[in-house]
């Protein structure tokens, strides 16, 4: 996937390991795959929005793998961005959660029309 996709040139060194998680049946299962380093993750990550306009992975899904307190403070985020856009009486701005696990952050954005 991310060579055909991502345009990466990824070896198998750089894999550390690939697991599914979850039980087996019907529906899909998730796909845990760890890189051999933090600025090849990054790199990764920052080029999924490749995917939706690639034929055979668009329904592919790549997100970061969160502890439970990352899960709850990114949830928090989410409500208080959501609770800051309703008070922005304007409606020029959106606001959205950015950042990676841990640093995540509120950002003001000014919407497309």
């Amino acid at each position: 996937m991310c060579n055909n996709a991502l345009g990466l040139d990824l070896a198998r060194d750089d894999e550390k390991r690939i697991q599914r998680l979850g039980r087996r049946g019907d529906t899909p299962r998730p796909v845990l795959v760890q890189v051999s380093s933090g600025m090849l993750k990054n790199h990764i990550m920052e080029t999924t929005a490749a995917l939706c306009k690639s034929e055979t992975f668009r329904n592919v899904v790549v997100s970061y793998d969160m502890t439970i307190t990352e899960r709850e403070q990114c949830k928090q985020l989410v409500a208080e961005a959501k609770q800051r856009e309703l008070q922005d009486g304007s409606g020029e701005f959106v606001y959205r959660v950015r950042g990676q696990p841990g640093e995540m952050r509120i950002v003001k954005l000014k919407k497309r029309m």
